[in-house]
């Protein structure tokens, strides 16, 4: 069975489920839980549920701007056909409903039955979906945090993941080990612990434990070189998924993406400068990188051919600008074609020396104007729709 056909059917899963769930809510709404008409369609949508949630650790439903989208899945398709749904979860300011392993029928029932008075009156809703948290085991319900300003970690930026929170935390430490002491080729060690990282991240990256919508709307401005790695990272195998590419090509861009800012942590006499200036060490450390990135990773056991690529061309152009400067026109790698896009997005996103982080349209609009010079024309359109199906603004 072809990809996209196995994409077809998980979509029409999930529009059905979602149908299913907003049904068990009118079906509530006109009869009393144990009548069989509500026990039918409560039992329908539960055993969907208990079906994917035996394959899977969460699923995660996300509303805003009018739409739902399911597991990084949008159905635009249910706009106009849930609409009345969807609006009264966006008075209740619910954005999120996140359904775990372990989730049982009474549990369900009882979450059915605190959201429909919250419907009629949605000024507490949060408030009161909070306070019943203690019955809600496996059941997430609220809203997405927001773009409040410059100062927004990852921390913050992971608290709308409660269960994965202490997973997503401790990427960045490892991480900081995984960069730590660059002298030559990767241990053995440091390699597994990449390719381990690489793998939890498209995992969670599937299942909805880190939504994209999150990575890509909900960007802070946080310059942290780590975090930039994780998003980039998790940004390419999304890309690469779009087009799909096969689930092991999938890990290995995503762990090129990963380490391709390797050659960045190199000892060095000074330390980067943590204004706005950027001294010439830091410029020439800036032009090189790529090439002692892909030196460190070619030397390195057990790294995936696709990976050193990766570090060497995420700066190339794809008419062949960019650095390091070529002496004569180079057939890019696919992957190193993905971590670019991705990593000029994140890098607009984010504060560095001498340039303040922008706006998710004006990273959007910055790029499309090098659409064809700077970016492959086919992949940053990949891109550029899923940016515009996960993230709700006007582009």
């Amino acid at each position: 069975m072809s990809a996209q056909t196995n994409k077809e059917k998980l979509a029409l899963f999930y529009r059905d489920l979602c149908i299913g769930f907003v049904g068990s809510l009118r079906a509530l709404s006109l009869y009393p839980a144990d009548h069989p008409e509500t026990k039918k369609k409560i039992s329908n949508i539960f055993q969907r549920l208990s079906k994917y949630l035996s394959q899977k650790p969460a699923l995660t439903l996300l509303i805003a701007g009018g739409d739902i989208v399911l597991e990084n899945i949008p159905l635009l398709e249910l706009s106009k056909t849930l609409a009345q749904f969807i609006q009264r979860m966006e008075d209740m300011k619910i954005q999120r409903i996140v359904f775990q392993k372990g989730l049982s029928s009474d549990e369900l029932v009882f979450f059915l039955q605190l959201l429909l008075p919250l419907m009629k009156k949605p000024d507490d809703a949060l408030e009161t979906v909070a306070k019943n948290q203690g019955r809600l085991p496996h059941i997430l319900a609220g809203a997405l945090p927001t773009e409040v300003g410059p100062q927004i970690s990852y921390e913050d930026l992971s608290g709308v993941l409660k269960d994965a929170r202490q997973s997503v935390l401790s990427f960045s430490e490892k991480l900081k080990d995984l960069f730590t002491d660059i002298q030559g080729p990767l241990s053995g060690t440091k390699v597994a612990m990449a390719k381990e990282t690489t793998e939890t991240i498209h995992r969670m990256s599937i299942s909805g434990e880190i939504p994209l919508k999150v990575i890509i709307h909900r960007r802070g401005t946080d310059a942290d070189p780590y975090i930039h790695a994780l998003n980039v990272c998790a940004l390419s195998m999304s890309i690469a998924q779009e087009i799909e590419l096969e689930e092991s090509i999938i890990q290995e861009v995503g762990l090129g993406a990963l380490l391709h800012d390797i050659g960045l942590h190199l000892p060095s006499p000074d330390n980067f400068s943590e204004t706005a200036a950027i001294t010439l060490s830091e410029r020439d450390r800036q032009w090189t990188h790529p090439i002692h990135g892909a030196e460190i990773l070619l030397a390195t056991p057990g790294m995936p051919d696709i990976v050193p690529m990766v570090a060497y061309e995420h700066h190339l152009h794809y008419d062949g600008g960019g650095y390091p400067k070529q002496k004569r026109h180079r057939d890019l790698n696919i992957a190193g074609m993905i971590t670019s896009i991705a990593n000029n997005y994140d890098n607009l996103r984010r504060n560095r020396p001498g340039q303040n982080a922008t706006s998710l349209a004006n990273a959007i609009n910055w790029m499309d104007r090098r659409f064809g010079t700077h970016f492959h024309p086919l992949l940053f359109k990949k891109f550029r729709a899923l940016v515009k199906a996960q993230a709700n603004e006007d582009i």
